[in-house]
């Protein structure tokens, strides 16, 4: 039976080269975290692996690619990859990562800081709304990839995120 709940206990992130042993040895952990990108192509092992998966372990689908925090509007193809793989496996959670990764259209495969501004805000409590409409589940939010500091920040990280959670 496919559980839609998660047990109140640390997860882990699954890797396909380890499917064997995990199934061999019935691991008491709460869920198994994917990446979404990894997976969302049409089929073949990888997805044998996870329909398997799935049957005694909480799934969780974790993205790295929407750009959350990126003046960009949303790639709808990806939201729409994106919502048929959350579908297909039934995932008992979904986040993405709180950052920005695209600028005029190119993919720049990294989770950039934010500017804790107010137009900042603003385009990430847009893109989360588009998301969870789009998706039609509550998306988790990953803390931010913060590793400078803007001069300009209209907020300091922790009142931010409290503006994204108060606002989405």
């Amino acid at each position: 039976m496919i559980s839609q709940t998660v047990p109140l206990r640390a997860g882990a992130s699954f890797k396909a080269g380890h499917f064997a042993d995990i199934l061999q040895a019935k691991l008491d952990v709460g869920f198994f975290e994917v990446h979404a990108e990894n997976y969302m192509d049409a089929g073949g092992p990888s997805h044998v692996q996870l329909e398997r998966l799935r049957f005694d372990y909480p799934i969780s689908v974790h993205g790295v690619g929407l750009s959350i925090g990126g003046a960009d509007d949303l790639d709808t193809d990806h939201l729409d990859r994106l919502k048929r793989f959350v579908n297909r496996y039934q995932s008992a959670l979904f986040s993405e990562h709180l950052a920005w990764s695209t600028h005029q259209g190119a993919y720049l495969n990294d989770l950039l800081a934010l500017p804790y501004t107010n137009e900042t805000l603003n385009i990430v409590v847009e893109h989360i709304d588009q998301v969870q409409s789009h998706v039609g589940r509550t998306m988790l939010l990953e803390n931010p990839s913060t590793y400078i500091k803007f001069a300009d920040n209209d907020f300091d990280e922790v009142a931010f995120i409290a503006e994204v959670q108060k606002r989405t």
